[in-house]
C-alpha cells in the first residue's frame, strides 16, 4: 500500500514542508519589520517562525525515518532527530516567553520547568537515548511545553481585540489543525495495533496539516505587529490642527466609541474631571500655547498634569499640519497608532488642504467622514 500511495501523498508532504518554511520566512520579515518599533510583543512573530522554521525540518526527519530508509537503525536516528527538534524548537518558545514582555502573562515558574525538561528530553534523545524506555518521555514533555504554548495562545486571543484578535484565532485553529496532521502523518501512529492501516494515518494526516497551514496562511495575512494589549483604552481625544492658521481642523472624542461599547459609566466620564473636557483643542489657551511653541522644535511628546499630548508632524518642516492625540499614558502603540492616523488623514485629504478658503469654508463636513476610517484604524 505504501508504493501504491507514494504518488498521491508525496506531493503533499512536499507541498507542506514548503509552505512550513515560507511561513516562517514570512514571520521572520514581519519581525524584522515591526522591530523598529521596539514593542517587545512583537517577539510573538519570532516564536512563531522559530516553530514553523524546525517545526519543518522536524517533520522531514520523521517521515524519512519513518517512511523512507528501510535500515532500522538509521530510520530510528533520523526519528530521534525529528523529535529533538521538535523539542528544540518548543524550548526556544519557552525560553522566548520568559522575556520581559510576557511575564505577566505566563506563570515562570511552569515554564521554567517546561524548559527544563525540554532541554534535558534534547539531551536524552541526541545522546543517551535508552531503547528500552524508547520515545514516550519525550513525546510527552513535548506535549507539555507544546501545550503549554497552545495556553498562552489561547490567553492572548482573549486578551486581544480587532484585527490582531480575529488573526490570532485563526492562527490558533490552523495550528491545532497542523498539529492533528502532523500527529497522524508522521508515523508516531505507527504502533503494532494500527501497523496495517499505517499508510492510510499518512496519507490522512499529510492532507490535513496542508489544511493546518492553509488555515494558518489565510490567518496570518497582513498579519500585524503585537501592540501592547488595552493601549485603546488609554485613547482620550484626537486633533488635527493647522498650526500655521491656529485653528483646528478635525477632532475625535474617543469617550464617544467607548460608551458605545457600553464600558463602564466611570470610565466613560473620567474626562468630565480632566483638563482636556473644554478643549477644542484652542479652547485650553495654556495646553494650546504648549503645543504650537513645540511646533518648530517639532518636539514628539508633552508630559502635561495627569495626561500625556503626543505630537506627529508632516515629514516637510515647512507644513503647518499638527496631529496631536490626548492619552492617559503613554505607550508605543499609542505613537503608532498616531502615525497611522497622520498618513491616512493626508492621504485622504491631501488634495484639499492646500486650498485654504474651501477647508475654512466647509471643514465640518469635509473631514466629517474621517470618524469611519479612524474605526478602521482601530480595528
Amino acid at each position: 500500500m505504501l508504493v501504491s500511495l507514494r504518488e498521491v501523498y508525496l506531493p503533499a508532504m512536499i507541498f507542506s514542508i514548503i509552505l512550513d518554511y515560507q511561513l516562517a520566512i514570512y514571520f521572520l520579515y514581519l519581525y524584522r519589520k515591526h522591530r523598529k518599533d521596539k514593542i517587545g510583543l512583537n517577539k510573538f512573530l519570532l516564536m512563531f517562525s522559530n516553530i514553523f522554521g524546525i517545526g519543518a525540518t522536524s517533520y522531514l526527519f520523521l517521515v524519512i525515518g519513518s517512511f523512507y530508509i528501510p535500515d532500522s537503525y538509521l530510520a530510528e536516528s533520523f526519528i530521534r532527530i525529528g523529535i529533538s527538534l521538535l523539542q528544540g524548537g518548543i524550548l526556544v518558545v519557552l525560553l522566548i516567553l520568559l522575556s520581559k514582555p510576557f511575564l505577566t502573562l505566563i506563570n515562570s515558574r511552569v515554564v521554567k520547568i517546561a524548559s527544563v525538561l525540554s532541554g534535558i528530553s534534547v539531551i536524552y534523545l541526541l545522546f543517551f537515548y535508552v531503547k528500552s524506555i524508547g520515545l514516550f518521555p519525550s513525546i510527552l514533555i513535548g506535549f507539555i511545553g507544546g501545550g503549554y504554548f497552545l495556553y498562552f495562545q489561547i490567553k492572548l486571543v482573549k486578551l486581544t481585540s480587532g484585527t490582531v484578535h480575529s488573526r490570532l484565532l485563526m492562527t490558533l485553529i490552523g495550528e491545532v489543525i497542523f498539529l492533528i496532521g502532523m500527529l497522524l502523518g508522521s508515523g508516531l501512529s505507527n504502533i503494532p495495533v494500527l501497523f496495517d492501516v499505517r499508510d492510510l494515518f499518512y496519507f490522512v494526516g499529510s492532507y490535513v496539516v496542508n489544511i493546518g497551514l492553509l488555515t494558518i496562511i489565510y490567518g496570518t495575512f497582513k498579519f500585524p505587529g503585537v501592540l501592547e494589549f488595552n493601549w485603546k483604552n488609554n485613547l482620550l481625544k484626537l486633533y488635527v490642527i493647522d498650526a500655521r492658521n491656529l485653528y483646528e481642523l478635525y477632532s475625535y472624542d474617543f469617550n464617544k466609541l467607548r460608551n458605545l461599547t457600553n464600558e463602564p459609566e466611570s470610565r466613560s466620564n473620567t474626562e468630565k474631571n480632566n483638563k482636556i473636557q473644554s478643549i477644542g483643542v484652542v479652547g485650553i489657551s495654556d495646553v494650546f500655547d504648549e503645543i504650537t511653541k513645540t511646533y518648530q522644535n517639532r518636539v514628539k511628546i508633552i508630559k502635561y498634569g495627569n495626561f500625556s499630548i503626543l505630537l506627529e508632524y508632516e515629514r516637510d518642516s515647512k507644513s503647518q499640519f499638527l496631529f496631536v492625540l490626548f492619552v492617559d499614558k503613554n505607550m508605543k502603540s499609542l505613537q503608532l497608532f498616531l502615525k497611522k492616523v497622520k498618513s491616512q488623514f493626508l492621504n485622504s485629504y491631501g488634495g484639499l488642504l492646500a486650498n485654504f478658503d474651501i477647508v475654512d469654508r466647509f471643514r465640518e463636513t469635509i473631514f466629517s467622514g474621517f470618524d469611519v476610517i479612524l474605526q478602521n484604524i482601530l480595528d
